[in-house]
Parts: structure tokens; C-alpha cells; sequence
């Protein structure tokens, strides 16, 4: 078993040398929208406000892809709560919203398929898992309802169930050394708890937080 085991590993790896590679590496910078648009405003608006910036990695052994990334973000979600709303509060129908604000990485690993190669132009399909970091400190602000003024916390505690884990399909372009890359991101798993307790409320997240999201960036490969 052994030695069939090595003879495998050693065809793999002859394999391996005998490939044509290409391997690049280089920055991106981008954003990340609910849905995608040629407005030029709206873009400018996504850009300023959903900004994404980061490196990424690729191998292409003829026409197949792999392709690594890891990115940085920042996200923002809004939770209301049912305080007050049902019991014998003395503020009944009072409904706190929770703001949340927090810096994330996202580590996307797409394999794909480079279907146009021309000596310009490049083209490629890609699809993958994205896994999902909260870094950093996480910034919540909250009605205070009895003064009517906004709170604001900051914290290293986050909101998030640790890792959280996305699947991603990617269409990009090649043009000389600039990377286009257009991916639509569905969530797998929640992104934050299912309960957060701010400043002696607690606002249920529920089952609505899952990160579905378009990401757009421009990359220069140095290699």
C-alpha cells in the first residue's frame, strides 16, 4: 500500500512539473452592494460607503483556476426590538433599534475555468467557499429611551457566531494586467447571534442575517 501510495504521489507531482503554470498575485479595492447597478452615482455612493480592499492569489495550470482571496470590509445591520411591546411595560409599542457596525475579513477561495485566452483579453467563470471574520472592534449605538439621545458602544466583543461561511460564484475578466472580478456571495450561516444584549436590552436578531451580497474589485497583477 505503501509503495503504491508513493508511485501515485510521484505521478501527481511529474504531473505537477510538467504543467504550464501562471501563477499572479497582486492588490484589489472594490465594493459591495445588495444589487448591482451601471448607475454612476449609485456606484459612487456603494463605493464611498461599502468600500473592500485586499490581495489576492492565482494559479491557473492551463485553463483551470485557483484562486484565493482575503479581503477587508466593514458591514452594518440594523435589529429592532419588541421591548415593551407585549408586556406590562410602562412605554408599551416602544420598539429600540440596534445598529451594528463592525470590520470583517473575507477569505474566499474560488476554482474555476478560464473559457476565453486570448493574448488581451482573458475571461473566467469561478465559483467557492467565502469564510467570514469579525476583527477588530464592533460599534453599536441604541435610542436611549428616556432622553431620546443616541448611545454609542464600542467594543471588542462581537456579535457574530465566530466564523460564518458563504458560497460564492465569480465572473472575471482580464484586460493586460487589470483583473476584473464581478461575485455574488450567498450566506450559509447566520451572521450574528440570535441574541444581543445592549446596554440592559436585548434585541433578537432572528433568522434574517445571513450575508447575501455582490462584491466588485479591480486588481492589478504585480506578477
Amino acid at each position: 500500500m505503501k509503495k503504491v501510495f508513493l508511485l501515485f504521489a510521484a505521478l501527481f507531482m511529474a504531473t505537477i512539473a510538467n504543467a504550464q503554470f501562471d501563477i499572479c498575485v497582486g492588490p484589489k479595492v472594490g465594493y459591495q452592494a445588495t444589487k448591482l447597478s451601471l448607475d454612476k452615482q449609485t456606484i459612487k455612493s456603494s463605493f464611498k460607503g461599502n468600500m473592500t480592499f485586499g490581495v489576492f492569489g492565482r494559479v491557473t495550470i492551463k485553463k483551470f483556476i485557483v484562486q484565493p482571496e482575503l479581503l477587508y470590509y466593514k458591514s452594518g445591520k440594523i435589529i429592532e426590538t419588541s421591548l415593551f411591546e407585549d408586556g406590562p411595560g410602562f412605554l408599551p409599542g416602544i420598539k429600540p433599534t440596534l445598529t451594528i457596525n463592525q470590520s470583517n475579513l473575507a477569505l474566499p477561495i474560488f476554482l474555476g475555468y478560464q473559457f476565453l485566452d486570448l493574448d488581451l483579453i482573458k475571461m473566467r467563470a469561478n465559483v467557492g467557499p467565502v469564510f467570514y471574520f469579525a476583527v477588530g472592534k464592533t460599534e453599536y449605538a441604541y435610542p436611549n429611551i428616556l432622553t431620546g439621545n443616541e448611545e454609542t458602544i464600542t467594543t471588542k466583543d462581537s456579535p457574530t457566531e465566530g466564523m460564518t461561511l458563504g458560497a460564492a460564484l465569480n465572473l472575471g475578466i482580464d484586460v493586460w494586467r487589470l483583473t476584473l472580478d464581478i461575485n455574488y456571495s450567498l450566506g450559509l450561516t447566520e451572521a450574528f447571534d440570535d441574541d444581543i444584549e445592549i446596554a440592559g436590552y436585548e434585541f433578537e436578531a432572528g433568522d434574517d442575517t445571513k450575508q447575501n451580497i455582490f462584491t466588485v474589485t479591480l486588481g492589478f497583477k504585480l506578477l
